[in-house]
């Protein structure tokens, strides 16, 4: 097990490795975790350009590399928050500087949020040679009780011949950009050969989760990357592709979330989203698993 400091394309970055395993992450970017690699096979989408530029709060996330994987908090859509505030597009953290520091076997992240009073931090450390392990918390700083939304952000290669593997018992999906409900035996696969190119989909299991489980499995290779989670924390679970509709881009990403759904405003109007009480601290861990089969 090794961390040391390192570049990934033009930006400064923090490299995690063990046997089978390593991440690089962007402390000057969101903390973003810019590459995760399992025997030298990378998993997150790299930048189109293979470099960074530098965002600002309130830039635009499409305006910049859409890669990697990042954390989305208080709202995924950019809106209006009760006060007035306008929350970003993508949320605040995602285009702020993080403080970070090596603790041990472990990196840990830290960051105040702009336009609510909440601070986050992000602990990153191996399971095991097969597993990450990534601890959240979150504390409402002030006097308040205050909404938010959490996502997880990961945006992952794929090809025709990998398969989303969803939750245990999923029967109904939304499918957010057409607004409509699928309803049918889906048998816990999507098939990404089935979708068509130069097109993007957006979609919401409308069912309760049954496991707080779901991946991609990537036939050429064998592998499977799965994310695990507590459903009763983080009870919903979004689903992104492009095949080059977006930016020309072809990658999907797996979003477990504590709110229904993308943005704080309609999430609050669904009724399904986290109250935090003043002085407030809640916690939740996310694993990512990489097996061969």
């Amino acid at each position: 097990m090794k961390i040391f400091y390192d570049k990934h394309y033009n930006v400064d970055c923090i490299t995690m490795e063990n046997n089978n395993l390593k991440l690089k992450v962007i402390p000057k970017i969101g903390f973003k975790m810019a590459s995760l690699t399992y025997k030298n096979k990378e998993f997150l989408f790299q930048p189109t350009d293979l470099k960074y530029s530098i965002p600002n709060f309130n830039d635009s996330f499409s305006d910049f590399d859409t890669s990697g994987l990042d954390e989305m908090i208080p709202s995924i859509d950019s809106c209006i928050y009760e006060d007035g505030c306008v929350i970003p597009d993508h949320g605040d953290v995602w285009s702020l500087p993080w403080k970070v520091e090596i603790v041990d076997d472990a990196l840990i992240g830290k960051v105040d949020l702009i336009s609510l009073p909440l601070k986050l931090e992000k602990k990153i450390n191996f399971e095991n040679d097969k597993s990450i392990r990534m601890d959240y918390k979150v504390k409402n700083t002030s006097l308040k009780e205050h909404s938010y939304l959490w996502a997880l952000h990961g945006l992952n290669n794929f090809n025709d011949n990998t398969e989303i593997i969803l939750p245990k018992g999923t029967n109904r999906i939304l499918d957010v950009i057409n607004n409509k409900i699928i309803d049918e035996k889906i048998e816990n696969l999507l098939d990404l050969s089935k979708y068509k190119d130069k097109m993007f989909y957006k979609f919401y299991i409308l069912d309760d989760l049954k496991s707080g489980n779901c991946g991609l499995y990537y036939k050429d290779c064998g592998f499977k990357y799965m994310i695990k989670f507590d459903k009763n924390i983080t009870p919903y679970l979004g689903i992104w592709i492009t095949k080059g509709g977006f930016k020309g881009e072809y990658n999907c990403a797996l979003e477990p979330s504590n709110g229904f759904y993308d943005s704080l405003k309609l999430a609050k109007q669904n009724n399904k989203y986290e109250k935090i009480l003043p002085l407030e601290e809640k916690n939740w861990t996310i694993y990512i698993e990489i097996s061969e089969s």
